[in-house]
């Protein structure tokens, strides 16, 4: 088993660091409507095919990590998504400098997505590797 681990999990993680990337690059440049929807159709099928693959042992590691990676993303980038436009702007103009923008407004904010996302990161990435093997 820890063999299994050992030589799948670099490669999921690859793909899935990669995806995220990929994914963040995508938040800059679409829309928010059209973002939304194109997680919600890959949220769902992708860590099951993912899964899927890797009880097959058919698939190649980054595959799965990709196909994992808008379920780790879709909870920080809907934070993300939710959040007023004006709550930077506005802190800056009450004087708030970086680091108590930080602590005050981003870290709340984004702790709770962020740690669900790296839970089920963590959880689909170990079940796929523990999966593919043979």
């Amino acid at each position: 088993m820890a063999l299994a681990l050992r030589l799948n999990l670099p490669s999921i993680l690859t793909g899935l660091l990669g995806a995220c990337a990929l994914i963040a690059l995508l938040m800059r440049v679409l829309p928010a409507p059209v973002l939304r929807r194109l997680g919600l159709i890959l949220l769902l099928p992708g860590p099951g095919l993912a899964l899927a693959l890797a009880s097959l042992h058919s698939a190649p590691g980054w595959l799965e990590g990709l196909l994992i990676a808008p379920a780790a993303v879709f909870p920080t980038g809907v934070t993300l998504l939710t959040l007023p436009s004006g709550t930077t702007r506005a802190a800056i103009g009450l004087g708030a400098d970086l680091p108590t923008r930080l602590r005050l407004i981003w870290f709340p904010l984004l702790l709770p997505s962020v740690f669900l996302s790296f839970l089920l990161a963590t959880a689909f990435c170990i079940a796929c590797a523990l999966l593919d093997h043979p």
